[in-house]
């Protein structure tokens, strides 16, 4: 990105583990001033200067926009990554909200703070936004599913569906804005994010992780794509910085999904 770095603000969900906590480590090393957001929040040094945390759990969007429209007072950005996330409960939890709680975490609470943040940001200054999705985006459908057939992989795959679609989304909604959206697929890799699975998924985990790519790797490649010069728009990056299309859906299928993800969040957006 063009710019001196002490000059460029970055918005980082989900910073206080995994590669949140290791994509804030790298963009504060590289000078930029960091927002970032966790459930609970971290104790450094490192962190003194250029970096600022607020405390928000997004199964509680009235929170969570609350927070936001705080955020916005303070701070216009250059990049959001939109990288804060579970995977899916074993049993069927639904937020304060009555929605299930990974498409709520994962994506809603996404949806609800990007629009906050466009809203309120000035339609020239250049901004840059990334969507953690996964692999798993293949084996989703479009179901809001909040109770019956409840399956943790389906919900799970299908938030991060909704990741990858977001990018498309948001540059057709804000076509009046100097914004590039994409989605970036990090493979498997060690990412912590099992917090709320039982003990033998934990422990089964554990054994796998050594295996597995670290969080830093991952994070050094999203840095890499979104910090360069000229990237492509409305398309999903993987780790090996291969372009993929985003998932094309039908006009009907498309308009019906996000006239009620929008009738979800459009009480918190003012």
């Amino acid at each position: 990105m063009t710019g001196t770095p002490t000059n460029n603000k970055i918005l980082i969900t989900g910073g206080t583990s995994g590669m949140g906590l290791e994509l804030v480590r790298l963009f504060h090393n590289q000078g930029y001033q960091v927002v970032t957001t966790g459930r609970r929040e971290i104790s450094s040094p490192e962190f003194q200067s250029r970096y600022s945390y607020y405390r928000v759990d997004f199964s509680d969007l009235a929170l969570t926009a609350s927070t936001f429209r705080e955020i916005v007072k303070d701070h216009e950005f250059d990049i959001i990554i939109n990288n804060a996330g579970v995977l899916s409960p074993p049993n069927l939890t639904l937020t304060k909200d009555g929605l299930e709680y990974t498409f709520q975490v994962n994506f809603l609470a996404h949806l609800l703070i990007n629009e906050i943040i466009l809203n309120n940001q000035s339609g020239t200054k250049p901004l840059r936004i990334a969507s953690i999705t996964s692999p798993v985006y293949r084996l989703a459908s479009l179901e809001i599913n909040n109770g019956s057939n409840y399956r943790a992989l389906r919900a799970y795959s299908s938030s991060k569906l909704y990741q990858a679609l977001i990018s498309g989304y948001l540059i057709e909604h804000h076509a009046g804005k100097n914004l590039k959206c994409i989605s970036f697929d990090p493979g498997t890799f060690d990412s912590g994010i099992y917090r709320m699975r039982g003990r033998v998924f934990t422990f089964l985990y554990g054994i796998a992780s050594p295996f597995m790519r670290s969080a830093l790797k991952v994070a050094r490649v999203l840095n890499s794509v979104i910090t360069f010069e000229v990237i492509k728009n409305g398309v999903i990056y993987d780790y090996r910085k291969r372009i993929k299309p985003i998932p094309v859906l039908s006009k009907v299928d498309s308009e019906a999904f996000w006239s009620k993800c929008n009738e979800k969040i459009s009480v918190y957006i003012n």
